[in-house]
């Protein structure tokens, strides 16, 4: 399935394909796709034997990056599918597709305010009823955050949308 893993990116509207040296990173394959495409994603790698390890989010400049961590016990090498999305933004949930993603946008809709539209119990999952907000892991006003094009999550890519070479700080760069 690792052959096809860039043919399956495109087909989910990816807007940035990337690999990566497995032995550096624990990477083979990375996806940055539309928002509205990761329970898309979910499904593809459902079906292809893959299990969803965790979810994180990261609070960037532009905006809140969420990764998806899939791995398989029959092909060595995570895969990473990424959104981004809004501060307080919204992402179709993937836990029709894998039961425990639940915990994992619950955790990260307490922590970055992020929401999981068709997550089946989007009750506070560490925080209490009445936690007053902000959420805790958003930066307050004043503290810096990174930005995408400082961050290594990029590896060989190829920029299937012209914004996102931007973003990457790779305007002079060749696609991989």
């Amino acid at each position: 399935m690792s052959e096809r893993f860039p043919e399956t990116w495109r087909r989910l509207g990816a807007l940035v394909i990337s690999s990566f040296d497995f032995q550096k990173t624990g990477l083979i394959s990375a996806a940055i796709l539309p928002p509205d495409r990761v329970r898309d994603a979910a499904e593809a790698l459902s079906a292809a034997g893959y299990f969803l390890e965790t979810i994180t989010a990261l609070e960037v400049r532009e905006g809140l990056l969420v990764t998806y961590l899939y791995d398989s016990p029959a092909e060595p090498g995570r895969l990473a599918v990424r959104a981004l999305a809004a501060p307080g933004g919204c992402l179709p949930s993937v836990a029709s597709v894998y039961q425990g993603a639940e915990w994992h946008e619950r955790e990260a809709a307490d922590f970055f305010g992020l929401k999981f539209q068709g997550n089946p119990n989007p009750v506070p999952l560490l925080l209490p009823h009445d936690f007053p907000g902000p959420p805790p892991l958003l930066k307050t006003a004043g503290e810096k955050v990174a930005e995408l094009r400082d961050l290594k999550i990029f590896g060989q890519a190829e920029f299937l949308d012209p914004a996102w070479r931007a973003l990457a700080g790779a305007e002079g760069e060749e696609a991989a």
